[in-house]
């Protein structure tokens, strides 16, 4: 076991596109939806080479990282969310404005190799897997002494899931932020895999973010693709 310390990432604002249908040429409101523009800011992605090198202050995970040498080589992915809750002042002395709900957050990743390649590069393991907030529930019944019920009580605890690791295993991982009654998404996350491909060609990772904002009842989705893929390789 080797600690890690998570590096500083390259961050960019995104404009997400809609993803919902525009209207029809009769309709006086056919112009598509506004982009959504300065809730999501991505960190990275950022690769690391996973070498013997680096693995050296654990004999057991250098001998591992070397009897894979000739088929496969390992690469250390990082990635960031952050997610505004609320809209910057718009002037001297103006308080920030509250911002509709992000319902969901997904982050999508596609894993490529060269032509050539022996097998597919896929996501060998993934932090966070799943984080939950405790949703605790207590029923009393009781009535009166004819009516029965009389001293039943009972409390149960159940989780409902915030953030969850997808498609592990696969070529096109990914994760999902949700939204529940007690924990909206807003602040920072921190994503990390490890991904396995194929010793002696180039992998590539392209990145999507998807989104979806709840305004009353209506439920939009908004999608932005990363240009230029991340490129991993390993000089030897």
């Amino acid at each position: 076991m080797i600690d890690i310390v998570l590096p500083a990432l390259d961050q960019r604002e995104l404009t997400m596109a809609s993803e919902d249908m525009a209207r029809g040429p009769g309709d006086p409101q056919r112009n598509p939806p506004e982009p959504l523009a300065g809730r999501i800011v991505l960190g990275g992605p950022l690769s690391v080479p996973v070498t013997t090198e680096f693995v050296s202050e654990d004999p057991e995970l250098k001998a591992f990282v070397a009897s894979e040498a000739g088929a496969a080589v390992y690469h250390l992915l990082h990635l960031s969310l952050t997610c505004a809750t609320q809209a910057p002042p718009g002037g001297s002395g103006a308080a920030p404005r509250s911002l509709p709900d992000l319902h969901t957050v997904n982050v999508d990743l596609t894993l490529s190799a060269e032509a050539g390649a022996a097998f597919p590069p896929v996501a060998w393991s993934m932090t966070p897997q799943q984080v939950t907030e405790t949703v605790q529930a207590t029923t009393n019944l009781q009535l009166g002494p004819q009516l029965a019920f009389v001293g039943h009580s009972r409390t149960t605890q159940r989780g409902r899931v915030c953030v969850e690791a997808l498609r592990e295993l696969r070529s096109d991982p990914g994760w999902e932020i949700r939204h529940t009654r007690t924990v909206p998404i807003g602040g920072g996350y921190r994503l990390a895999m490890v991904v396995r491909a194929p010793a002696g060609v180039v992998s590539r990772v392209a990145v999507g973010v998807g989104a979806s904002v709840r305004r009353g009842h209506l439920l939009r989705r908004y999608r932005e693709e990363i240009p230029d893929p991340l490129r991993l390789s390993v000089e030897l």
